[in-house]
């Protein structure tokens, strides 16, 4: 499984590969960058973790979606 994960630097929002500093998505907004990144995931297993403006982690995402326990039903 691949991670991921977004940060804010500044007015942006980031998508990056773990280990690797070369953005692979930059979007003015969070929503945008949460979007995009679900459209990126689609053929990937990943785990995308979100951070705050003090660099913790927030949110993570599972992807495909269907990994995703808290998404799951039962």
């Amino acid at each position: 499984m691949q991670n991921y994960h977004i940060t804010r630097e500044g007015e942006r929002w980031l998508l990056r590969e773990e280990g690797d500093r070369r953005v692979l998505i930059e979007t003015a907004s969070r929503d945008e960058i949460l979007r995009e990144a679900r459209d990126y995931m689609k053929l990937r297993t990943a785990m995308v973790r979100v951070h705050g403006d003090d660099g913790g982690v927030e949110e993570e995402h599972r992807y495909p979606e269907e990994q995703n326990p808290l998404a799951s039903r039962g």
